[in-house]
C-alpha cells in the first residue's frame, strides 16, 4: 500500500546520496563560494515558482474570492509563502521583510559575483521562460551551462504542468526538506566565518537551517498528507516526483562541481564576470535598495 511510509522508504538511498555530495566540503575559499553562488541563485530563484503554484492550487488568489477547499493545506502554504516571500527575521517590523531571493541577490553583490537577473528581467518583460533560457547566451554573452539550464527547465515545467500533489513532492523531497542538512554542511566550512564579505551568504544559509529545519519542512510534510490523503495513485506519483527531484538536485550539485573543476574560478578566468558584475550590481542595488534603507536588516554578523 502506498503512503507516506513507503514514500519514505524508497526516496532514502537518495537523500543520502545527495546529502553525502562533495560540493559541500568544496566550498572551502571565496573564489569557490562565488563560483557556487553565480548557479545556485538559479536554483534560489525557481524555487518561487514551486511555492507561488502551491499558493495558488491551495488558496484563492482570483476574485470573487471563495474560500479555500483544504483548510490546513491553504494555511501551511501561506504560512511559507509569507517567509519565504516577506521574511522580517522575527522582527515584527514590515520594513524589514525582503524575500529570500532579493537577500540571495545582496550577498551575491557583497561576495562579487552576479548572474541570475538577466533571465528573470527577460521573464518580467514577458518571455516565456523556455525561450529566455535558449537566448540567455545572445542577452547575457554566455550559455547556462547544461546541469543548471536542465535543473531550471524541470523545475519551471514542473511548477507549469505538475499536478499538485507532485509540485508538492518536488518542493518537500527537492527542496524543503534537505535544505537544512545541506546548508548545515556547506556553513561548517571555516572559510563562511572568516571572511566577512560572506556575512550575507552566511546570513542566508542560516536562515534557512533555521526556519526550514523548525517550520517550513513540517509544515510541507503536513501538506503532502493532507493532499494526498489515502489516495495511492497520489502517493505513488508523489514518490516518482520526489525521486526526480532529488536526482535532479544531485545533477544540479554534479554540474556546479564539474564546472569548478574544468575552468577553475580564478580573476584570471573572469573577464565575462567581471562585466556581468558591473550590470548586475547595479540592478541588483536598485532593486534592493528600498529594502535596506528603510529595514536596518545589517549581514554582518548576522548568522
Amino acid at each position: 500500500m502506498a503512503n507516506q511510509s513507503t514514500l519514505e522508504a524508497e526516496i532514502k538511498p537518495l537523500q543520502d546520496e545527495l546529502l553525502s555530495h562533495p560540493i559541500y566540503e568544496s566550498i572551502n575559499s571565496v573564489q569557490a563560494v562565488q563560483h557556487f553562488m553565480r548557479f545556485h541563485v538559479f536554483s534560489v530563484w525557481d524555487f518561487m515558482s514551486l511555492v507561488k503554484r502551491l499558493q495558488r492550487d491551495l488558496t484563492c488568489t482570483k476574485t470573487p474570492w471563495t474560500p479555500p477547499k483544504n483548510r490546513p493545506a491553504a494555511y501551511i502554504i501561506n504560512q511559507i509563502v509569507l517567509g519565504e516571500e516577506s521574511d522580517d527575521f522575527d522582527t515584527a517590523q514590515v520594513s524589514n521583510a525582503i524575500s529570500h531571493y532579493e537577500l540571495y541577490l545582496k550577498a551575491m553583490v557583497e561576495v562579487g559575483t552576479g548572474k541570475v537577473t538577466k533571465l528573470v528581467s527577460m521573464i518580467e518583460r514577458g518571455q516565456h521562460y523556455e525561450d529566455a533560457l535558449r537566448s540567455h547566451e545572445c542577452v547575457f554573452g554566455e550559455t547556462i551551462p547544461a546541469a543548471i539550464y536542465d535543473f531550471v527547465r524541470d523545475t519551471l515545467r514542473t511548477a507549469d504542468k505538475g499536478s499538485t500533489h507532485k509540485v508538492m513532492a518536488a518542493f518537500l523531497f527537492g527542496r524543503e526538506d534537505p535544505i537544512p542538512k545541506m546548508f548545515q554542511s556547506i556553513i561548517d566550512n571555516k572559510i563562511l566565518s572568516d571572511d566577512k564579505t560572506l556575512d550575507c551568504f552566511r546570513l542566508y544559509l542560516q536562515r534557512h537551517i533555521d526556519v526550514d529545519g523548525d517550520d517550513h519542512g513540517p509544515l510541507a510534510f503536513a501538506a503532502l498528507s493532507e493532499i494526498c490523503g489515502d489516495d495511492e495513485t497520489k502517493w505513488e506519483e508523489a514518490t516518482a516526483a520526489a525521486k526526480n527531484a532529488i536526482e535532479r538536485r544531485i545533477d544540479f550539485w554534479t554540474g556546479i562541481l564539474e564546472i569548478a573543476s574544468n575552468t577553475p574560478y580564478t580573476r584570471a578566468t573572469t573577464k565575462v564576470e567581471d562585466r556581468l558584475k558591473r550590470r548586475v550590481t547595479k540592478a541588483a542595488l536598485e532593486h534592493l535598495a528600498d529594502s535596506e534603507s528603510d529595514s536596518g536588516i545589517s549581514c554582518a554578523g548576522a548568522a
